[in-house]
């Protein structure tokens, strides 16, 4: 059952005082971030989703999200980048999060709804990545087929608007000059061991071999209407297994 609850806020609702929160949250699990850095990507955002406990009401998580327009194949395409997004180690494995994006991202899909909409993610951690590969059915780069163009010229064109001089275009990565934040060593560690049960954690850290320094993978992920109904599917089994299998285990 999720202990989670979420609201989302255009960025310039959000008072001084939960966005120091916010950022309190994010300093435990990141080494080097800076204030400044931190509250002006913050106010560089169009929306925050924020995750808050459902017995006390404090915040334990956010996501902060940018609308993005590509023009594509003489096209234009809808995106949207998810910027700072943490929750407090105690409710990882907690939907409410993948409830709150899809809702976000099933709502700007109202006003135009024969459009697509692409998630944009930077991943400076393999948990980032799994988000995407555990919750969307397209999604690039990945280790079982190459990137479409169509897709490479969506990424290629994200990193232009918003990491023109970061953005290694060969290696699909957002590379830093001089120490930039990064995941506290603690947080999400890569092991041999999890690589060899994972195969998108063993693709990721190739891909990113040096995650732990804060170099970010660029990805995309196409949204699709069907894509919460996968996610509820997903709860049910994993709620119906947490009930039944102790129960099966006792008979035997």
């Amino acid at each position: 059952m999720a202990r989670l609850s979420f609201k989302i806020f255009p960025v310039k609702d959000v008072s001084i005082h939960d966005r120091k929160i916010m950022f309190t949250i994010f300093q435990q699990y990141y080494d080097l971030p800076e204030p400044e850095s931190f509250f002006q990507d913050f106010e560089n955002k169009d929306d925050v989703i924020i995750l808050y406990d459902k017995k006390t009401g404090e915040i334990k998580g956010f996501s902060t999200q940018k609308i993005l327009e590509h023009q594509v194949e003489g096209k234009t395409h809808i995106g949207v980048f998810s910027g700072d997004t943490i929750i407090d180690r105690q409710y990882w494995g907690d939907y409410t999060l993948g409830w709150a994006f899809f809702w976000y991202l099933g709502r700007l899909c109202l006003p135009w709804p024969w459009k697509k909409v692409y998630w944009h993610l930077i991943s400076k951690g393999y948990k980032t990545y799994l988000l995407m590969t555990n919750n969307f059915k397209t999604f690039y780069p990945r280790f079982d087929c190459p990137t479409p163009a169509f897709f490479q010229s969506l990424s290629d064109d994200f990193a232009k608007q918003l990491y023109p001089t970061t953005y290694n275009k060969e290696r699909g990565l957002l590379i830093f000059e001089g120490p930039h934040e990064h995941l506290k060593g603690n947080v999400a560690p890569i092991t041999e061991d999890l690589k060899s049960k994972i195969p998108h954690v063993k693709y990721f850290a190739s891909r990113n071999p040096n995650w732990e320094q804060g170099d970010e993978l660029v990805c995309v992920a196409e949204y699709h209407l069907f894509l919460p109904i996968m996610l509820a599917k997903k709860v049910i089994f994993k709620s119906i297994k947490r009930v039944l299998l102790p129960k099966f285990k006792s008979v035997r």
